[in-house]
């Protein structure tokens, strides 16, 4: 079952981001199946996991583009800037499709928590497979 809703994530994943930015995606498999863990132990919908993981995947891959070593000799810095940025606008434009809104404001301080940290030269980030695991069981007990 894994493997089959993380097919349809990569292929939503596909579909959403625009053949121009010439942005390849390719998430690591293992990756990928614990954070489904991660989301069916929380109590996600079935129906409800391919969306849920795409928006991990572009989270997490516009955070991973933002992450490394920024150096003004480095030839692809404007590259990497520009496609996590715009992974960054593909998440939020996403997880809103998904109606997935209150995840992301659940989610946003402790992306601002890393964005923060990064603009100041440290690495403590908060892992984001962690947090999505805090936001959806908060909302579990809110229910």
């Amino acid at each position: 079952m894994k493997d089959t809703i993380i097919r349809e994530a990569l292929e939503r994943l596909q579909t959403e981001i625009d053949p121009v930015t010439r942005i390849r995606l390719s998430p690591d498999q293992a990756a990928l199946a614990e954070a489904l863990t991660v989301f069916e132990r929380c109590g996600v919908e079935r129906q409800r996991l391919p969306g849920l993981l795409t928006v991990y995947i572009l989270l997490s891959s516009a955070l991973d583009r933002h992450a490394e070593p920024m150096e003004l000799e480095d030839a692809e810095l404007t590259r990497r800037i520009l496609d996590g940025d715009y992974l960054y606008s593909l998440y939020i434009q996403y997880a809103l499709k998904c109606r997935e809104g209150s995840l992301m404001r659940g989610l946003s301080p402790f992306v601002k928590k890393i964005q923060i940290a990064r603009a100041l030269g440290r690495n403590g980030e908060v892992p984001l497979l962690s947090a999505f695991e805090q936001v959806l069981m908060s909302r579990k007990e809110t229910r």
